[in-house]
């Protein structure tokens, strides 16, 4: 085991490497040294290959299938982890750093992947509200509740004040699709809600805002494109893309910042962000 991470210490340089689907899966069966099933983010610690990799070679099976291939169990064979195990967990996280943390630090602290806590509580949004009830229940009076009130766009508890809330009354979620808040942009009526909403906004006034799309990439980054400099003409630079729904789900994915130029966002929630941001919700009004 030790000799197979010697091997891949160097993660960007192996990233780099061209790996092949054969070489992926040769790759799980060594990370798992004998154990029976293995989390995407315990190989992406033991390995030093990115999870999006996974999901670049598996664009449909994803995981389940890698493991599938390497003969290894998924995540559902084993025994389930209690709701009560999970927000213990969280909360050591979030004590060990003092504030909530990102899902790409979640990865890199906890024993339990961030994909299984998204799943169990629907979402960053669903954890958040699950974590402080969690919290007022168990620790009352940690100063995390007030910061978790003051983040989480939720309906007012009961009890909360309702100064500022929406008057409208507010229905419980059913299955269904879910639409953004409504803008009536041109010819799309509904704000984003995921990345490819961005992607296609982004598409609509690309050309307002003077950029010149090359190509469109599966891969990271996102996009390569060309925008026009100030004062040139019709002299343009290179840029490169990445698309997210909100900029700080750049963190969350992983991403190299050296191997990018900007995020285009519909929401800029990383005020500390090294990279230039375009927030599209600004951009329409101003097109608008």
């Amino acid at each position: 085991m030790k000799a197979y991470l010697s091997e891949v210490a160097d993660s960007k340089a192996f990233e780099m490497a061209k790996i092949t689907r054969d070489g992926l899966i040769e790759a799980v069966k060594k990370a798992a040294s004998g154990e029976l099933s293995l989390t995407s983010a315990e190989f992406s610690k033991r390995s030093g290959i990115k999870r999006r990799v996974v999901y670049q070679l598996f664009p449909e099976g994803g995981w389940k299938e890698v493991l599938r291939l390497a003969g290894l169990k998924d995540e559902g064979s084993r025994i389930p982890i209690s709701d009560e195990e999970i927000l213990s967990e969280f909360h050591a996280v979030v004590m060990s750093i003092g504030k909530i943390p990102t899902w790409f630090i979640f990865d890199n602290k906890s024993r339990i992947s961030s994909d299984l806590v998204r799943k169990r509580f629907g979402g960053t949004r669903g954890t958040l509200r699950r974590y402080r009830d969690w919290l007022a229940l168990n620790y009352p009076s940690s100063p995390m509740i007030v910061k978790l009130e003051g983040s989480i766009n939720d309906e007012p508890r009961e009890g909360a004040s309702s100064e500022n809330s929406n008057s409208a009354r507010k229905w419980p979620k059913v299955d269904g699709t879910e639409y953004g808040e409504p803008i009536d942009f041109r010819g799309l009526r509904h704000a984003p809600t995921n990345e490819l909403g961005v992607v296609y906004l982004f598409g609509m006034v690309a050309d307002e805002m003077g950029f010149l799309v090359e190509a469109l990439h599966t891969a990271y980054p996102d996009c390569e494109a060309k925008r026009i400099i100030k004062g040139s003409g019709k002299r343009c630079q290179r840029v490169r893309i990445e698309f997210e729904y909100r900029s700080s789900n750049f963190i969350e994915h992983g991403h190299d910042t050296k191997l990018c130029d900007m995020i285009v966002c519909w929401e800029h929630d990383w005020p500390e962000c090294p990279l230039e941001v375009i927030e599209l919700r600004k951009i329409i009004q101003e097109l608008a």
